[in-house]
């Protein structure tokens, strides 16, 4: 029985452990920065190639079209991913709480039904918080004249779902919410447009 209880407190102290950080750019950005960096002019006046190489290249990376504005020159697209996004602190509480249902269960000998119902739901719950989470990707393009120019503006907002405590659905609610400030992700997002504008041109 000991060597048991020894086995399962190291998991769960692997478990507490395990915490991929998400990384955030938290530098902080005025709005004209963030602007600049959201924004790119191709030297082409021909809005409907911009147009068809902005799809493409969302489509490329997984997005799928939501919503096309023609006259406005708008796209929205959402790109949905499973992807690890356990929380440190509500995986160390499921393990705190695993540990005390497993210790009073395990002090009455296996008659404690209450233990054991709370000792189901908390490891529910610690698997859920480690389980990978539904993560959905939000992007709005807008697409317009710029003197003989095409103006691009692209943004991304990051939706974390939450695995549902104690159960197998996902919430629809977000329980995190991120406006993605990376100039590398968007210097890549421009730079596949430009390839595909390339393309569109041929």
């Amino acid at each position: 029985m000991k060597k048991i209880l020894s086995l399962f407190f190291s998991i769960l102290i692997s478990f507490a452990a395990f915490s991929p950080a998400f990384a955030v750019d938290k530098v902080k950005r005025n709005y004209y920065e963030i602007r600049e960096m959201q924004t790119r002019v191709f030297e082409t006046n021909n809005r409907i190639l911009v147009m068809k190489a902005v799809i493409n290249t969302l489509q490329d990376n997984g997005f799928i079209i939501q919503n096309i504005e023609d006259e406005l020159g708008f796209i929205r697209a959402k790109k949905e991913v499973k992807l690890k996004r356990t929380n440190k602190k509500r995986a160390t509480a499921y393990s705190a709480a695993l540990t005390l249902d497993l210790m009073s269960y395990a002090v009455s000998f296996g008659t404690n039904a209450y233990a054991l119902y709370n000792l189901c739901i908390d490891y529910k719950r610690l698997a859920n918080e480690i389980d990978p989470h539904t993560v959905i990707f939000d992007s709005n393009v807008v697409i317009e004249p710029f003197g003989k120019n095409t103006k691009v503006r692209f943004s991304v907002i990051e939706k974390e779902l939450e695995n549902g405590d104690g159960y197998t659905i996902v919430k629809s609610s977000p329980r995190k919410v991120v406006r993605h400030y990376e100039a590398d992700m968007y210097q890549e997002f421009f730079n596949q447009v430009g390839k595909n504008l390339f393309i569109e041109k041929i």
